[in-house]
């Protein structure tokens, strides 16, 4: 349902009674190994597996949102992020008076590496992410570049599916994840082969799956970041890091808060505000 004003991303868990509000924040990420997990700072309340549907908010240019839940994982659904976006797009957005965008300008370049991953983001005057995978076949090495804004690159990528390993499959559900996952939402790999009879193989699919993925793993900075984006090798633990990094430093950002009163044509203009 609606937030208020500067509330940013909320999540609410209505199966607990007490210190049950989860605040959709890097802060807050508990884990991030196969999935991005939430955790309350006042309690043991989690949400796991936040990635998709924060995409499709993101993607859909909310900031402020309040999402209630009544378990710990939020539903896979079509394992990308098509039905969130339906659902929102039923219901319609509304923008809120009198209210300022913020805008978060990269102004250093800001680099993390962790094992085979690297985050790298540099001053741009727009939005760029450059994603790269390598996996064995039939996945192999896979890059994509998007840009312009976070709701250009999500609307190019929101179709994505989840990927994943059949081997991997009974560790995910003995951490109680991918619960609803079947042939119909997430694309299985297994001994080389693309297990879903009915899968086209576009161009760069995975690495659209992994932009999709980042995008919802950004917009834990409760920002609408502008800087180049270079990820290689990505996976949440390495998004979890490079936000980190980006706000180690003041140097490393500025914060503008745009004004909707004011003539607005392009991102660029906001640089030199």
């Amino acid at each position: 349902k609606p937030g208020d004003p500067d509330t940013g991303i909320i999540f609410i868990r209505k199966d607990l009674k007490y210190n049950n509000v989860i605040p959709a924040d890097y802060r807050y990420i508990f884990k991030s190994n196969l999935c991005t997990t939430l955790k309350a700072y006042n309690s043991d309340a989690k949400v796991f597996t936040v990635e998709h549907l924060l995409a499709a908010i993101k993607g859909n240019s909310i900031d402020n949102i309040q999402i209630e839940i009544d378990s710990q994982e939020i539903p896979i659904l079509d394992g990308a992020a098509r039905e969130y976006d339906n659902i929102i797009k039923n219901i319609g957005t509304e923008e809120q008076q009198n209210k300022f965008k913020k805008f978060l300008i990269i102004k250093e370049e800001v680099y993390v590496e962790n094992k085979s991953s690297t985050f790298k983001v540099s001053p741009s005057n727009s939005l760029q992410i450059n994603c790269t995978i390598e996996f064995p076949e039939p996945i192999g090495k896979q890059s994509i570049s998007l840009g312009k804004s976070f709701v250009d690159i999500y609307n190019s990528v929101k179709d994505a599916k989840t990927f994943c390993y059949y081997e991997d499959i009974e560790s995910m559900k003995k951490n109680g994840l991918a619960k609803g996952g079947s042939l119909e939402n997430a694309i299985v790999i297994k001994d080389g082969k693309v297990m879903n009879s009915n899968f086209n193989h576009q161009s760069n699919y995975f690495a659209k799956h992994k932009m999709l993925d980042i995008i919802g793993d950004l917009s834990l900075m409760d920002l609408n970041i502008i800087g180049d984006i270079s990820v290689y090798f990505p996976g949440h633990e390495i998004n979890r890091l490079g936000m980190q990094e980006i706000f180690s430093n003041y140097s490393n950002f500025r914060i503008y808060q745009h004004n909707k009163s004011k003539e607005f044509t392009s991102q660029e203009t906001i640089l030199t505000a």
